[in-house]
């Protein structure tokens, strides 16, 4: 049982929910600073098991679409559907159980979030076929998981605001797409190669390894310029700027790494995850 259960973690990377969860507490925080509402335990709980749902909704997704794929993959091929370890059959059945979780939960914080709720699974279901006709794949990821931190805030503040109530978590949006975006074209340096060979239409396998990571470079300057105009407007203390500081000193070590030592998983899981993971909880810091 306990080797069953593993298997079905490494199929969606519950680790990375470590950079994901803190996104969406952000936007949460932002919404009760902006209306002054109290956050019980009970709404954070069932904000947990949104996230949890969604997520494990959109890795589970992309593991069945991208199976045969995965399989011809060298650095794929031993993943859980490929290696037959989860079968096609469970894996669609754990999809069906993550999506009425997140819809479940998304229902018992607010009406609101519910009738939403569709939007980042539709989301989830079209980025894996988004790589096979167009290099904007990376930001169609970013603004799948953008959605993470205004999910936050709805659940906080379930209306409809005008849009000049809604800057601060727009900045925040804009963060996440492009911090994520920049960082799936770093992982996709992996595959540049596979990538071209299968017809992928990744950054790095339609303009090299050194034009990609400009571009990743520039999402992640477009990203920090978000987050900054926010702790800029909104924020505005001392420590918030020194977390902003340490954000963009983390972004810019993540791409110095790459370029400094041969590309190899442990230095992608470095820049993508290790570094991912404090991002996250270094924006929610700067909102705590």
């Amino acid at each position: 049982m306990k080797f069953i259960i593993m298997n079905y973690f490494k199929f969606i990377k519950v680790e990375h929910t470590l950079f994901s969860l803190p996104i969406v507490f952000s936007g949460s925080l932002l919404a009760q600073h902006r209306y002054n509402v109290p956050i019980s335990l009970s709404l954070m709980g069932w904000i947990f098991l949104a996230v949890l749902g969604a997520r494990s909704f959109g890795f589970a997704v992309n593991r069945v679409v991208d199976k045969e794929i995965d399989a011809k993959n060298p650095r794929t091929k031993d993943r859980e559907l490929p290696s037959g370890k989860i079968s096609s059959g469970a894996a669609l059945i754990f999809v069906l159980i993550a999506a009425v979780l997140f819809l479940g939960a998304s229902y018992k914080i607010d009406p609101l979030c519910f009738y939403l709720a569709p939007i980042p699974l539709l989301l989830f279901v079209l980025y894996p076929f988004l790589k096979r006709v167009t290099m904007l794949a990376h930001l169609g990821l970013g603004i799948a998981w953008g959605t993470a931190p205004l999910g936050g805030w709805i659940a906080i503040h379930p209306q409809i605001a005008p849009l000049p109530e809604l800057q601060p978590i727009l900045l925040l949006t804009l963060f996440s797409i492009f911090w994520v975006a920049g960082f799936d074209i770093l992982y996709a340096l992996l595959d540049e190669e596979f990538d071209r060979s299968a017809g992928l239409k990744s950054m790095p396998a339609l303009l090299g390894k050194q034009d990609a990571l400009r571009l990743s470079e520039l999402f992640h300057v477009l990203a920090l310029a978000a987050l900054g105009t926010l702790v800029e407007i909104y924020i505005g203390t001392a420590l918030s700027f020194i977390l902003l500081g340490s954000i963009g000193f983390l972004l810019i070590l993540s791409h110095w790494k790459i370029l400094a030592n041969a590309l190899t998983p442990k230095i992608i899981d470095f820049a993508f995850f290790k570094v991912n993971a404090v991002i996250g909880f270094l924006v929610l810091f700067i909102l705590v």
